[in-house]
């Protein structure tokens, strides 16, 4: 006897349709959009992080690999700046494969920084973005690390305290993902402030214990009503977008050729540098004095005792370098060089 077997009929759409069904953080962003402006504007196309510098690939300073003493108010590891009160602290840029639970991507680096007293304070990592964005709805988001249950996200557009908080991390010290979405005031000409902080969720003081800490990495901002996805960028579009805020020149151990420059007279020599990227605004100059600034001639060299910027707008500027130890010709040619663990400076941040 032949026993026929009937399989239910495959109703292919439906079938496709699974097949179709978007998945992940993307995915539900998809699933919640109404119309495919508002999914655009969900998932994102082009360049959407806000955020430069979220995953710490680029560190123009220094190193910073090593836990370093932080003073209130300083960048360290580009676009990133320190907010301290009432506590000290170490920040210390970890480079990537972090074996923790959860960790983001191992190629991801972090930024951590660890309160070295014993205080009722704060301890933040803060960027602000250039713009105010009037009217948006911002979602901020980052993995975050910690061993304090009073870690959490804010933002802050700063017109006289509407800053709003993320949950707190469970301070397991574990990675944990952390977010905030919060709608933009329609018109502010005030800043706009992304912090990872030790604080109270009216941003308040807490008590912290030397050796607590706030680690983060992956961190962005983007005109989303969810967090999606971290945007990794390359590593020399990241650098040109940091350098729009700052650039530096460095001696490179074996020295560094600057510029081309003409004795002003005997014992001063101009030379002009073009900036890598056009800057924020026109930026201030530093320079480390205990380096070694020279200008060559005709293959003699001449130390200098002073160095200058003038003439310096958001494309470049102009060097001079005074107190030569030798002396040369006026309208001779000349280059400057740095060494001896010197570098010229220029500072355009927010």
């Amino acid at each position: 006897m032949t026993v026929k077997v009937t399989k239910p009929a495959i109703n292919v759409r439906e079938e496709l349709a699974d097949l179709r069904k978007p998945t992940g953080i993307a995915g539900e962003a998809m699933l919640r959009a109404e119309t495919p402006q508002e999914q655009q504007a969900l998932i994102g196309v082009g360049r959407k992080n806000l955020i430069f510098n979220g995953n710490f690939i680029i560190s123009q300073r220094a190193s910073y690999t090593s836990a370093t003493s932080a003073s209130n108010d300083q960048y360290y590891v580009d676009r990133w700046s320190v907010r301290l009160a009432n506590v000290t602290a170490n920040i210390q840029h970890i480079l990537g494969s972090n074996a923790s639970p959860n960790y983001p991507y191992k190629a991801s680096n972090s930024l951590r920084l660890t309160a070295t007293n014993t205080a009722v304070g704060r301890l933040r990592h803060l960027q602000r973005v250039e713009g105010f964005l009037d009217g948006q709805t911002l979602t901020f988001s980052a993995w975050v690390k910690s061993n304090s249950p009073n870690a959490r996200l804010f933002q802050y557009q700063h017109d006289g305290g509407y800053r709003v908080s993320s949950s707190a991390h469970s301070g397991n010290g574990g990675w944990e993902f952390l977010s905030v979405t919060v709608k933009n005031k329609a018109t502010s000409n005030n800043q706009l402030y992304f912090d990872a902080a030790i604080g109270t969720s009216t941003f308040g003081n807490v008590s912290i214990t030397s050796g607590d800490y706030i680690e983060i990495s992956e961190a962005q901002v983007e005109i989303n009503k969810i967090a999606t996805p971290f945007e990794y960028r390359s590593y020399g579009e990241e650098l040109a977008l940091c350098k729009r805020y700052y650039e530096r020149y460095d001696d490179t151990g074996s020295g560094l050729a600057l510029c081309a420059g003409m004795w002003y007279d005997t014992t001063t020599v101009f030379g002009p540098i073009l900036f890598e990227v056009e800057k924020r605004t026109n930026p201030t100059f530093s320079y480390n004095t205990s380096g070694s600034y020279e200008a060559f001639r005709a293959g003699s060299a001449s130390t200098t005792s002073t160095v200058a910027a003038s003439r310096t707008t958001v494309h470049g500027t102009r060097i001079g370098l005074s107190g030569l130890s030798g002396s040369g010709t006026a309208g001779q040619g000349a280059w400057i060089e740095i060494d001896g663990g010197g570098y010229l400076a220029f500072d355009a941040e927010l």
